[in-house]
C-alpha cells in the first residue's frame, strides 16, 4: 500500500518510500547506469534496500520521497544530511521515464519545501564529471557551479572528478518561476 502524498506538483506527486517499495529501488540500483552516480560496486538485494529504507525512515536528517506520476513511482528525490541549515539534494529516475521533466519538477517541489517550510539556508549537490543531464537539471533549478573536486571518487576502474553545485534560499525564485522558465 503506497504512502500518502506528501507534496504535490502540477504533474507529479511526492510520497514517502515504504518498505514494500524496496523492489522499485532495487530495480533502479541494479541498472548499470546507476552504478556511477551512486558509486555502487555490487548488486543490491531486497534485504539491503529494505534496511536502507528503514534507516532513512528513522533519520531526522533526511527527506526521501518517490516521484510519482498517476500514483506510480517513477523516481526518487531527496535532501539528506540536513544539518546546520543545509542539506544535499539527490535524485534518480527510472530509465524509461526520462525526458519528460519529472525529475526537474519533483526536485523543484522538494527544494521549494526545504527552503520555504523546513527553513534551510543552502542546498548543495554533486555529480560525476560527465553526468551532463544532472548538471543541466541543477542549472535549471538555479544552482551555481561551485567547483570541481579532482579525482574525488573511484568508479569505472579510475578516479573521477566530481562537479559541485549550490543554491542559497535567497537565490531561489520559487517552484513556479523555475518550471515556467524551463517550459
Amino acid at each position: 500500500m503506497p504512502g500518502p502524498v506528501f507534496l504535490r506538483g502540477e504533474r507529479v506527486t511526492l510520497r514517502p518510500i515504504e518498505r514494500e517499495d524496496a523492489h522499485i529501488v532495487q530495480r533502479a540500483y541494479n541498472e548499470p547506469e546507476f552504478h556511477d552516480g551512486f558509486l555502487l560496486n555490487a548488486p543490491s538485494n531486497r534485504e539491503t534496500i529494505e534496511s536502507q529504507i528503514e534507516r532513512r525512515e528513522a533519520d531526522d536528517d533526511s527527506i526521501v520521497l518517490f516521484v510519482c506520476v498517476d500514483e506510480t513511482p517513477v523516481g526518487r528525490v531527496y535532501v539528506r544530511d540536513i544539518e546546520q541549515d543545509h542539506g544535499m539534494l539527490g535524485y534518480w529516475l527510472l530509465p524509461e521515464e526520462r525526458g519528460h521533466g519529472y525529475t526537474t519538477e519533483g526536485a523543484a517541489v522538494l527544494v521549494d519545501h526545504v527552503f520555504e517550510i523546513v527553513g534551510l539556508h543552502r542546498v548543495f549537490a554533486w555529480t560525476i564529471d560527465d553526468n551532463d543531464a544532472s548538471q543541466r537539471l541543477l542549472r535549471r533549478l538555479g544552482f551555481s557551479h561551485e567547483g570541481t573536486y579532482r579525482e574525488h571518487v573511484f568508479t569505472r576502474g579510475a578516479y573521477r572528478d566530481t562537479e559541485h553545485y549550490g543554491l542559497l534560499s535567497s537565490e531561489w525564485p520559487g517552484v513556479d518561476a523555475v518550471l515556467d522558465d524551463w517550459r
